[in-house]
């Protein structure tokens, strides 16, 4: 092995100074990645050399894989796996277990490798990470610059385990008030070709601030953690705010937890473990409200009345105003049909609109936080998604938005096939220790001493310009 190696760098040298100087660096971008693309090809080829010195080592200890039960059934049966180096073949020998009375690679086990994988922890990873924002196919082109299929980021994202970011500090906090914003992002999800109709799904987020802050022109929210869950379950991503809440704050020292929302069934039921949890509505959806139902009765000033009665928390006005519309809409449907939605919806929130004209508390922002941490990927571009994967990849696209990073640990999967990994990479480490240790003579990279001859003519002139470089400088 130790040849092969040594061989491949010197070649790998050879070739990157050849392609250097003989065309003089005239174009240090295009050199730059020619260079780039020998040494992942250099590499390659020593990782699998590597590898297969690790096979032969494992094969030729007869004793030690007697001792583990292990019976060699094939040898060097090829694998390939995708990697950030490139695509890498792999032999491996294929062994009958006795032990657990299975057929097994034992050197899938000490590379880690997972059975029917052909795409690298890292490869996968960086793939779903690029899902995050743009497409599979995109995704694949960027990564791996198309050499993988869209369905194989797609298989990437289904093997995805659930995410939870951490917060930031380690101490609870002690604050005030908390503002959580509450809201659902509607997405069109894939049907059948015979399938009639529409079909959507509704994925539910919720994001905790601190409230909001001056950032510029604008404002900013300070701190936000964003949540949706995986099934789409309002319950359980209820479940994991109350959770992050308690983790992260001093739950005794917050006076007030306001809950901005459209009003939605699913929002009033969060957070009730939380004595002081008052509800807000949205201003975005009041006033759309309020300006849907001024079209209908434009000359009746409804938008300054009825902001009038919230803020003097009059229900009784409004009720008297909402039966005047009844009286003058009879016998047009649309108009009946408009001050019967508007009716239902101001009483039915009438609590969190008055809180929300008469509170000093900062603007609601649902419909924004929607739209930057779903819509832009999920819904706002003609699209559909499968379930299991519009779950997983939300998941996925919260947890970079809260500031996480994506590791190859968020794709394991118990292998229950395969038992005595531990002893399998115990056993090839003392191999490939034995078969290493000391073998690499690497004085073939050393740089060589040139002999100079004191008494040469070329010496001498030397040692004579250096004595009157004073006289050549004046």
């Amino acid at each position: 092995m130790k040849n092969i190696i040594q061989q491949i760098a010197l070649d790998l040298v050879e070739k990157i100074t050849k392609k250097a100087f003989e065309t003089k660096i005239s174009d240090i971008d295009t050199l730059a990645s020619e260079v780039l693309a020998d040494c992942k090809t250099a590499a390659c080829k020593i990782l699998e050399a590597a590898v297969a010195q690790l096979n032969e080592s494992i094969r030729k200890e007869k004793t030690a894989r007697k001792e583990l039960g292990l019976v060699l059934k094939e040898k060097n049966r090829k694998r390939s796996i995708m990697t950030e180096l490139g695509t890498l073949n792999l032999p491996r020998d294929y062994f009958f277990d006795k032990t657990c009375e299975c057929y097994v690679f034992p050197l899938d086990a000490v590379l880690g490798l997972q059975r029917y994988e052909r795409i690298s922890g890292n490869v996968r990873t960086k793939l779903v990470t690029e899902a995050c924002e743009v497409s599979y196919a995109k995704s694949a082109q960027i990564v791996t610059g198309g050499a993988v299929s869209r369905q194989s980021v797609r298989n990437g994202i289904r093997k995805l385990t659930a995410l939870e970011k951490e917060p930031d500090w380690t101490e609870k906090k002690k604050v005030k008030e908390l503002h959580v914003y509450a809201d659902e992002d509607h997405v069109h999800l894939q049907k059948s070709k015979k399938e009639a109709g529409k079909k959507g799904k509704i994925v539910p987020l919720v994001t905790v601030t601190e409230g909001t802050e001056s950032s510029g022109k604008r404002r900013k929210t300070i701190c936000p953690m964003h949540f949706v869950d995986d099934n789409f379950d309002a319950k359980a991503l209820w479940n994991t705010v109350e959770g992050y809440i308690q983790k992260a704050y001093a739950v005794d020292s917050i006076e007030k937890i306001y809950v901005h929302a459209d009003g939605g069934g699913w929002i009033r039921n969060g957070l009730k473990e939380f004595a002081q949890t008052e509800h807000v509505l949205d201003g975005f959806h009041l006033e759309k409200y309020l300006q849907r139902i001024s079209r209908r009765f434009p000359k009746k000033n409804l938008r300054i009345r009825f902001s009038k009665a919230f803020e003097q928390n009059n229900r009784k006005k409004a009720d008297q105003m909402l039966q005047e519309l009844y009286g003058e809409a009879e016998g047009d449907k649309k108009r009946t049909k408009a001050v019967k939605e508007f009716g239902r919806y101001i009483m039915h929130n009438w609590e969190g609109i008055v809180r929300r004209k008469r509170l000093d508390i900062p603007g609601s922002c649902t419909e924004g936080q929607v739209s930057h941490v779903l819509s832009e990927r999920f819904s706002r571009n003609p699209m559909g998604w499968s379930e299991d994967c519009l779950g997983k990849l939300s998941q996925a696209r919260v947890y970079l938005k809260n500031g996480g990073t994506l590791t190859r640990e968020a794709f394991k999967v118990k292998d229950e096939k395969i038992t005595g990994k531990e002893k399998y990479r115990e056993y090839a480490r003392r191999m490939m220790k034995e078969a290493v240790e000391g073998c690499f003579d690497w004085s073939i990279f050393e740089k060589p001493i040139v002999p100079m001859d004191k008494a040469s003519g070329t010496q001498i002139l030397i040692e004579s310009l250096g004595e009157s470089r004073n006289i050549l400088y004046c």
